[in-house]
């Protein structure tokens, strides 16, 4: 009966149209709103899911840093793949850079953009780490990670 049960939990988790804890998801049920003009709400927001290539939508559960009023997402930063790539959002992301991050029940059209300038990626990278309490202990001198701002269609 308990096996029942926990099958059944996770059944109607995955349904629920994202991700659940370090599982992945499908797409967002509902519709989504254009990007705000102001991203302060959210700055205290610890969890965000993304969702990724429109064709097809899969989710995820990332961290979000806003910068002057900028919302940033990065690749792994202490956990899993050592290369960006190695992950799925980050090779869907690469072929189409349409998104829909949800944040506290709110999807929002985005594009997520690779930071190339090298001092807004480490700006940028700067607040995530900030943000999460990040430790040079926690960081990992071998892992590559990639910062993508989050920017209106």
């Amino acid at each position: 009966m308990k096996k029942c049960s926990w099958l059944a939990a996770l059944v109607v988790a995955l349904g629920c149209g994202g991700p659940v804890g370090p599982f992945s998801g499908g797409a967002f049920s509902g519709e989504s709103k254009p990007a705000p003009g102001d991203w302060g709400f959210a700055t205290n927001v610890e969890q965000v899911q993304i969702e990724t290539n429109p064709a097809a939508p899969h989710s995820w559960n990332i961290w979000i840093a806003v910068k002057d009023g900028t919302p940033y997402i990065s690749s792994s930063m202490i956990h899993g793949a050592k290369v960006p790539t190695e992950r799925k959002w980050v090779r869907d992301v690469q072929a189409d850079e349409r998104v829909r991050l949800r944040i506290e029940g709110t999807a929002y059209e985005l594009r997520a953009v690779r930071v190339r300038d090298a001092a807004e990626a480490a700006a940028a990278r700067a607040v995530l780490e900030a943000k999460y309490e990040l430790e040079p202990d926690d960081l990992d001198p071998e892992r590559e990670v990639w910062v993508f701002r989050l920017e209106p269609r």
